[in-house]
């Protein structure tokens, strides 16, 4: 992951605007070797850019320490440096290589590193972030313990509070989460376990997951996510052909092997899943989310048949 720092020169700062255009044309410069980067549908994908978090992509370690090199010197010219404590490195799968190296410094490799608030885990297993997203919200509802035990505020002001703050601390990012037991799981207990506190139920009560929802009026965190994603993944349905997510919804890596065994499911399974619960082909799930309100339509009715809503 590389981290653009913005250098002052003479106290002049650039403004946004012109700091977007001064990054587009570094990175225009640095990747401009179209054999670098990885395989895109017959085409190459070399970096991922939101402002001045940047992550250059490579199939071999040449190919990144080039992209690097030249990330640093075309920076370097209109007084911008690569800050070497924020960049790391991560590989896919269980390849080794010698460090990324920018100037004298040698460039850390990690486990999972995290990019734009989400973790990204170097075998691309999401319950790395979703651990990570359960983390941050159980510090955020701890901070708030003294709104939940008052007995001044009304069961409704503090459910509005849990669900604008707590909850998309939790969930953030979830579209893109593939759907297992473990993760399901760990969503549905840490929800419930919130709702009891907030409710004022103990264990010693023997309220049932069931009642729980009801008394709260609900539903599972899991269901949450699940509905979320099915908007989200019509919103990339809707996008032409070309653009990098859509693309990514059909795209299969040209190299590498997986290991022997059971595959890893992925968010594409999740997806698949969902269109089968929808009632939607695979093959006619860009047509069908085209119709924006019929694609409404129906998750809305998949959520509802689920007992949501």
């Amino acid at each position: 992951m590389f981290d653009i720092l913005t250098g002052v020169r003479q106290g002049c700062i650039l403004s946004p605007f012109l700091f977007l255009l001064v990054i587009d044309y570094i990175m225009k410069k640095a990747v401009k070797d179209r054999s670098l980067g990885v395989d895109w549908n017959g085409d190459r994908l070399a970096d991922l850019d939101f402002a001045d978090d940047i992550a250059l992509l490579s199939c071999t370690h040449a190919g990144i320490q080039e992209m690097t090199n030249e990330l640093g010197k075309y920076g370097g010219k209109v007084g911008l440096r690569i800050s070497c404590e924020k960049t790391k490195g991560m590989t896919i799968g269980e390849h080794k290589y010698p460090p990324i190296t920018i100037g004298s410094h040698c460039i850390e490799y990690d486990e999972n590193s995290q990019y734009l608030g989400s973790y990204i885990s170097r075998t691309g297993d999401t319950e790395v972030d979703v651990r990570a997203r359960i983390g941050k919200a159980a510090a955020t509802f701890e901070r708030l313990r003294p709104i939940w035990r008052s007995g001044a505020i009304s069961k409704n002001i503090k459910m509005r509070l849990y669900q604008s703050i707590v909850l998309p601390t939790t969930i953030y990012a979830g579209e893109t989460w593939k759907k297992t037991a473990s993760i399901t799981n760990r969503l549905n207990v840490f929800h419930r376990r919130c709702l009891r506190t907030i409710l004022g139920i103990s264990w010693r009560d023997h309220v049932t997951n069931e009642e729980l929802m009801k008394m709260a009026e609900a539903q599972d965190l899991q269901d949450i996510v699940t509905e979320r994603r099915r908007r989200f993944a019509g919103h990339v349905l809707r996008l032409p052909d070309g653009r990098p997510a859509r693309i990514a919804m059909t795209w299969t890596p040209s190299m590498g092997k997986r290991k022997k065994g059971r595959p890893k499911k992925t968010w594409r399974q999740t997806f698949r899943e969902d269109l089968e619960e929808m009632g939607i082909a695979w093959n006619n799930a860009a047509e069908t989310a085209n119709d924006r309100m019929k694609w409404r339509r129906l998750v809305a009715r998949c959520s509802s048949r689920s007992g949501r809503n």
